[in-house]
């Protein structure tokens, strides 16, 4: 609490008279009597009863010659760690943030983007796992394929982790489900592996760059969806996912897609054919 010094002199000089006793005046407003003690000593010592507080000095201001010499440096085309050494008693940080406000970063232009997909169904097939917390903190792994022109899902599973077993397991429903296809397109996950390749006849396995996700973005768009799906829900086991999945493959088949100008993966799986050319979208 702050106190004017009219204030305290007042309260000190009503103390030393003898008119009011501390005990009685720490009741009445609240000051402790340590803080009244205080006072009265500095009283009869001589001394200001409130000592005022001394401003505080800020030492991390640049001067401004430093200044003139670190934006000549910069304008030099110097970096800023070249800067900072070249400047004596300067903090690296301070010439970053100067730099970024002399010289600010310009956005760079967007640039048009073709995205190359195939052109007919069942030529390129994009497949993923996903990892979903359900009931009492159990893993819920799913795999699923995604053919690539007509965005149709295939052998969407759910089971109780990834391993090289439970994938080749999906490989193979894929392979009932569509009657086969030319190639398959994963990242670089273990279960992919050499393995993964040993069982493979006449299909050819693509894989992405690593640690590029972008690269099979359509399948991290499938596993956004279907977790998406899971959060309706209150998942009690796999048995339990499996059921769901079952209703849900069918929907996502029959729900209009914007990439397929709001065609259903199912209207457009059945207007593809069963070559393996490869169109440009703008």
């Amino acid at each position: 609490m702050k106190y004017s010094t009219d204030f305290v002199e007042k309260v000190v000089g009503r103390l030393l008279s003898g008119e009011i006793k501390q005990s009685e005046l720490e009741k009445v407003l609240n000051i402790p009597r340590k803080t009244l003690s205080r006072w009265i000593k500095r009283k009869l010592a001589g001394l200001p009863t409130r000592f005022k507080r001394q401003a505080k000095r800020i030492w991390n201001r640049t001067v401004q010659p430093t200044l003139d010499k670190m934006r000549s440096l910069l304008e030099k085309g110097k970096s800023t760690t070249l800067t900072w050494l070249s400047l004596k008693k300067t903090c690296l940080r301070t010439v970053q943030r100067n730099n970024k406000t002399w010289f600010p970063l310009q956005p760079k232009p967007k640039q048009k983007v073709l995205r190359y997909e195939r052109k007919h169904a069942k030529t390129l097939m994009h497949t993923d796992w996903g990892t979903k917390r359900i009931k009492n903190g159990v893993r819920c792994c799913f795999s699923f394929y995604e053919d690539d022109c007509s965005r149709k899902l295939f052998a969407l599973k759910a089971y109780n982790k990834a391993d090289l077993v439970n994938t080749l397991d999906n490989r193979k429903l894929a392979i009932k489900q569509t009657g086969g296809f030319k190639s398959i397109l994963s990242d670089n996950a273990k279960v992919y592996g050499k393995k993964y390749d040993a069982d493979l006849d006449n299909i050819k396995h693509i894989r992405t760059r690593p640690y590029n996700p972008k690269c099979n973005g359509k399948a991290e768009a499938v596993v956004k969806k279907i977790k998406r799906f899971l959060d309706r829900f209150e998942v009690q086991s796999i048995e339990h996912a499996n059921k769901l999945f079952r209703h849900y493959q069918p929907e996502y088949n029959n729900t209009p897609h914007s990439s397929l100008k709001y065609l259903t993966p199912n209207q457009a799986y059945r207007n593809k054919q069963k070559n393996g050319a490869i169109s440009a979208v703008t």
